[in-house]
C-alpha cells in the first residue's frame, strides 16, 4: 500500500484527533486541573457533560492541523486530501450538535 493515498490520509485523520484528544485531556489534569486525572476527563468532562463535548472535539482537530502540514512538507497531496474528508466528516458531527444545543437552548426544541 502506498502512504501517499487518499485512504491512508484519512485514517490517520481520523486517528490523529483519537491522539490530540488524550494530549489535551493530559494536559487539562496536569496544568489546569491537577487534582484530577485523566479518567475523570474522559468519564466526567467529556462524557458526562454535553456542553463542552464538542468544544473539546474541536481542540482535538488541532492535532489533524498538524498531520496536515506534516504531509504538506513531505509533499503527500493524496494523503492531505485524506485528511480534509475526515476532518470535514468529524464536522459533521460538530456542526449540527451545535445546531441543536443551540436550538434547544433557544426553547426552540
Amino acid at each position: 500500500m502506498r502512504w501517499d493515498s487518499l485512504p491512508t490520509g484519512f485514517i490517520l485523520g481520523l486517528i490523529a484527533p483519537v491522539l490530540g484528544f488524550f494530549a489535551y485531556g493530559t494536559m487539562y489534569v496536569t496544568a489546569i486541573r491537577p487534582w484530577y486525572d485523566l479518567e475523570w476527563f474522559v468519564n466526567d468532562l467529556f462524557l458526562g457533560t454535553s456542553e463542552y463535548r464538542t468544544r473539546i472535539v474541536s481542540l482535538s482537530l488541532v492535532a489533524d492541523a498538524f498531520l496536515f502540514f506534516l504531509l504538506e512538507r513531505l509533499d503527500m497531496l493524496r494523503a492531505m486530501r485524506g485528511v480534509i474528508l475526515a476532518m470535514l466528516l468529524y464536522g459533521l458531527y460538530i456542526v449540527p450538535t451545535i445546531v441543536i444545543d443551540e436550538l434547544t437552548g433557544l426553547g426552540w426544541i
